[in-house]
């Protein structure tokens, strides 16, 4: 073998060995990704007040509870006792689920738009209209 062809031949062994230390299979980046995008969910959240529940478990998602909003309700089918945000693994972090105190109705929000009405789901306590989302 020629002395270029074996320096050619170093020079390529170097940029695929550059190459394969940084890289990152396409799905653990994803996952990584959405594991910062849910720690920055949850530390909005506890920022505000809400507690991280861990009696959820991993394939329900992540729950989260506002607690100033807990009320006794009556013993019902998923009726919940306080206004609950969930992310699932079916919507990749991208939907929060939001049922209110006293109901088992699945409002949905994307991210953004979840916390654009953050304000109004807090304000919300057991016997008052459900927010208007528009």
């Amino acid at each position: 073998m020629s002395r270029r062809s074996e320096q050619k031949k170093a020079r390529r062994k170097k940029r695929q060995a550059e190459r394969e230390e940084g890289w990152i299979p396409a799905r653990m980046l994803e996952q990584l990704e959405i594991a910062s995008d849910l720690q920055a969910f949850d530390e909005q959240l506890t920022e505000r007040g809400w507690e991280f529940a861990e009696d959820v478990d991993d394939e329900t998602g992540a729950a989260w509870y506002w607690v100033p909003s807990e009320a006794d309700v009556p013993d019902e089918d998923d009726v919940v006792n306080v206004t609950v945000a969930l992310l699932t693994p079916e919507d990749d972090g991208e939907i929060v689920h939001v049922v209110f105190v006293g109901t088992a109705d699945d409002y949905q929000f994307g991210v953004e738009e979840f916390f654009a009405h953050l304000d109004a789901i807090e304000a919300y306590r057991l016997g008052d209209p459900i927010p208007e989302f528009a």
